[in-house]
């Protein structure tokens, strides 16, 4: 065979083995959950399908522990079946550790998960339930449990039987003699050990498990065909084997129920012997407790370190000595009592109860508040061992330091003693020195005589045995201290008055240095040569005054200090010989400061006149510039194509206005600083003269300007609203034309009447309108009138042709629609400003070439002092009466058409 046929082959054979296990072990697992289930009436048929709902798994996990797992669901639909099934596997793992076992794996049917699971149940509570002791001499020797309990006890029934050797739960089994060796060990009267055939597997197996099921009440869950292979399964074998200890179990623990009997009227005598010896102990050792306690808790300790080490030598005493039998004494009394609880349990009878008072609890009771005793008088033995040993060292170094410190008082007060001599300025200033040397000494030890003194209380507070001399010598260094202090401010109170004029001297002097400086800056005469330059030195003057303002409040404290020392010297304190030079030379600093103050007053107003000078140069500048600019606005002569353009140019022209009136009162400000300038009598009173009148013209000038351009914006509107009315009027006419100048008089009376009603209509509508055309006529009038005082054309504020209109006619008849509008340039003389640079200004006159609008009639008319050929080109002025002939000649064509003889 090829080693891939091998392969198969082998893979096979594993197969067929893994599948004769999962058969073997299905049908034992079951016959052995039915051998439960047959109590309440339930039976597992197919051990992989029947336990998916989880109805009967929950029922035979209820029948082995004994416990209540809740009434389980109907297992109809899967998650009704998980749910049963989780409940089983939760129940489980409370008792025992499983893993990879899922609730779907039960309900899917999975063949190897399902057999873990019984087997995990069989384990659990039929193997682990199982212990053996190693040694059965020794009730408390080394115990085995579960499955090795099992093996050693299969072991020692089966000892000694021939043919039987129980090493494993596997082919220790094969031949069947191991079953009926447990079976007779137990009962023998039940088979004859000596007649079965060793050789003969089957038979034997077959009686043994017969015998079993039949007189014993084992299930008979294995098939002796199973048992007699090579390597039977052990599991199989095990859960078999489990049957058998449990049931001669139980018959052992009822055969020696009787033999406990015997033994508790002797016991019960022992036990109340054991009761009285308790309560004898009991009492004696806790009156001992409450004695000791009381003696620990005693806090009267001697006010002394001898006292302390000795009460600190009798506690050692005492927990070396003393407690140790006590605490042994302890121990047994606890044994006693255990013991008597022992013999009571072990008789099944209840409980010993000691007296009140004399529990085992108040024993423990009692000796934790005498430990705790101990613990609190060692703590405050060793509290006041450290208290009183740091009141030692604190003895010997305040005595120490208070040494030290009488002997320093005393060398203080001799150098105290000596007198101060100042006689002079140089004098004076070695005397206070000296002081600030012998007070630096001094102030200096503070610290140590407050520290002294803080000894001193500590030991006041921690009860000093010797506290009272303590006390006293606190008291004597303490006192000799502040004698010094007094002495000190004495003699400062003598060397200040010499020391308060030194200071002034040397003030007097620095002021003095300080206000020559500030004197060599204030003296400058430069204003700047322009605004920025004026605004910087202004800022470095505001400086120098901030200086100067200083200096002048060290010089009134200087007066003030003057003051107070006069006011001294009156009242007896030391006079000195330097206060009448002091007194001058203040004096002289007094005139100095003065001085210079009235130079920074003056050097202050000519920078406030040159900034004030050289603003108003930049913002007349500025005013000019910008009504130059706003000028050549104003100047702008277009006046818009139509209404809305002349209405937008009107709209902006109005706000120039606006912007006008507002820049207006920032002049009149300007021209109200330069006129303040001239009042005053400034060097450049000229120029700022000629650059008032300037801007004043300048502003003339934009006025007028503007008042010009607002007429000719308001003449322009004006004539396209007349234009447009015009337009509108002249086609109200022709649609009406065609009707007035109709040859039709209807062919019949009905249509004759109607056509009368028409007529008439159509009379009054013209009746009607000829309030407009009046009032168009009127316009006219008014315009050329305004025009002619004006000397400008009212066609000039159009941009486009005004015979607009005709032209409209001149379609709908025909002709004109090639003809162009025509300009004729005429020269009007014009007066413009020109600004040169030189020492005055003037007017000049300038001829300037304008277009003047013509127009060019499309109709001819005669009339009014004038006659009009057709084509011939007029001014716009002379056009606006010619319309306003010809719409007049319209309307009167129309009046007579209704008075026609159509009538």
């Amino acid at each position: 065979m090829s080693n891939l046929e091998t392969q198969n082959f082998e893979k096979g054979r594993i197969k067929a083995l893994q599948d004769e296990r999962v058969y073997i072990q299905k049908k034992t697992f079951t016959k052995w959950a039915n051998a439960f289930l047959e109590k309440v009436r339930m039976e597992i048929r197919d051990l992989f399908s029947d336990l998916a709902d989880g109805k009967m798994l929950m029922k035979l996990l209820e029948i082995i522990s004994g416990e209540n797992l809740g009434r389980p669901n109907k297992g109809l639909l899967r998650v009704q079946k998980v749910e049963n099934v989780n409940r089983c596997l939760k129940f489980l793992a409370t008792k025992v550790y499983f893993e990879n076992i899922g609730a779907e794996d039960i309900v899917d049917g999975n063949p190897r998960l399902i057999l873990g699971l019984i087997w995990t149940i069989i384990l659990r509570f039929q193997i682990q339930e199982i212990t053996i002791d190693l040694d059965e001499d020794e009730e408390d020797g080394e115990r085995k449990s579960a499955k090795d309990a099992l093996l050693l006890w299969c072991q020692r029934k089966t000892a000694g039987y021939p043919g039987v050797n129980i090493t494993n739960f596997t082919n220790s089994w094969r031949n069947g003699l191991g079953f009926n060796a447990l079976i007779h060990a137990h009962r023998p009267d039940l088979l004859d050990f000596d007649r079965l055939d060793p050789p003969d597997h089957i038979a034997n197996l077959n009686n043994a498990f017969d015998v079993a099921d039949q007189q014993l009440g084992i299930p008979k869950i294995l098939d002796a065909e199973d048992v007699d292979v090579n390597r039977p399964d052990e599991k199989i074998i095990v859960t078999y084997v489990a049957s058998y200890y449990h049931y001669f179990a139980k018959m052992k623990s009822e055969m020696t129920g009787g033999k406990r009997i015997a033994k508790i009227v002797g016991m019960m005598r022992d036990v109340q012997n054991m009761e009285d010896d308790y309560e004898r102990l009991t009492t004696d050792l806790l009156e001992w407790i409450h004695n000791k306690i009381k003696a620990l808790n005693n806090r009267n300790f001697p006010n002394s370190l001898e006292g302390i080490q000795k009460e600190l030598i009798m506690f050692k005493e005492y927990m070396t000595a003393e407690k140790p039998p006590k605490y042994r004494e302890r121990g047994n009394v606890e044994v006693q009592y255990f013991n008597i609880q022992a013999r009571l349990k072990a008789n099944g009878q209840k409980g010993y109860v000691p007296p009140e008072g004399l529990l085992v609890h108040d024993i423990e009771t009692a000796w934790m508040q005498l430990e705790k005793s101990e613990h609190g008088r060692e703590v405050a033995l060793k509290d006041e061992l450290v208290r009183q040993e740091r009141l030692e060292q604190l003895a010997r170094r305040f005595s120490r330091k208070a040494a030290i410190r009488e002997s320093w008082l005393s060398d203080m007060e001799q150098i105290l003693e000596e007198n101060i001599v100042c006689n002079n300025a140089a004098q004076t200033e070695a005397a206070v020195k000296k002081h600030e040397a012998i007070s630096a000494e001094i102030l200096a030890r503070k610290d140590r005589f407050r520290a002294l003194n803080s000894l001193a209380s500590e030991l006041l507070q921690g009860n000093f045995r010797a506290k009272e001399k303590v006390k006293q010598k606190d008291q004597e260094v303490m006192l000799r201290w502040k004698r010094l202090l007094d002495k000190l401010d004495a003699r400062k109170t003598s060397l200040s008055g010499f020391n308060d004029l030194m200071s002034m001297f040397r003030e007097i002097e620095s002021i003095t240095e300080e206000l020559a400086e500030v004197e060599g800056k204030v003296k400058a005469d430069d204003c700047g040569k322009h605004l920025q330059a004026t605004e910087d030195l202004r800022q470095q003057h505001l400086l120098l005054e901030s200086q100067l303002a200083a200096l002048t409040r060290r010089v009134r404290k200087l007066n003030r200090n003057q003051a107070k020392l006069n006011q001294e010297a009156g009242k007896g304190s030391p006079a000195h010989s330097e206060a009448r030079h002091l007194d001058k030379k203040l004096a002289d600093l007094n005139k100095n400061l003065e001085r210079i103050q009235a130079l920074s007053n003056a050097r202050r107003a000519n920078l406030d006149t040159a900034g004030r000078y050289y603003q108003f140069l930049d913002d007349t500048e500025q005013e000019e510039r910008w009504a130059a600019e706003k000028l050549d606005e104003v100047k702008v002569t277009a006046v818009g194509k139509d209404l809305d353009a002349g209405l937008k140019l009107l709209k902006k022209h109005e706000a120039l206005e606006a912007e006008m009136q507002n820049r207006w009162r920032r002049c009149e400000q300007i021209c109200a600083v330069g006129q303040d300038l001239v009042n005053q009598g400034h060097p450049e009173r000229t120029e700022i003269g000629a650059r008032i009148k300037s801007l004043m013209a300048r502003w003339k000038q934009l006025q007028d300007g503007a008042a010009t351009r607002r007429t000719r914006l308001e003449d322009a509107l004006e004539a396209q609203q007349y234009y447009a009315d015009a337009n509108e009027a002249e086609s109200w006419m022709k649609e009406k034309m065609p009707l007035v100048c109709s040859d039709d008089y209807g062919k019949d009376k009905a249509t004759a009447q109607a056509l009368l009603s028409r007529h008439n209509r159509l009379n009054q509508d013209i009746r009607a309108f000829n309030t407009e055309i009046k009032r168009l006529e009127e316009l006219a009038v008014l315009m050329t009138k305004a025009a002619s005082e004006h000397n400008i054309s009212p066609a000039k504020f159009l941009s486009v042709p005004v015979e607009n209109g005709s032209a409209e006619n001149g379609e709908q008849r025909g002709d004109g629609d090639d003809e162009e509008e025509e300009e004729e340039v005429v020269e009007v003389p014009r007066e413009v400003e020109v600004e040169e640079i030189v020492e005055r200004e003037m007017m000049q006159d300038v001829m300037e070439t304008r277009k003047i609008p013509q127009v060019r009639a499309m109709y001819p008319y005669k009339g009014q002092g004038m006659a009009v050929e057709k084509g011939e080109s007029r001014r716009a002025r002379e056009y606006s009466l010619l319309r306003t002939e010809f719409l007049l000649a319209q309307w009167h064509s129309a009046i007579v058409s209704l008075f026609s003889p159509c009538d």
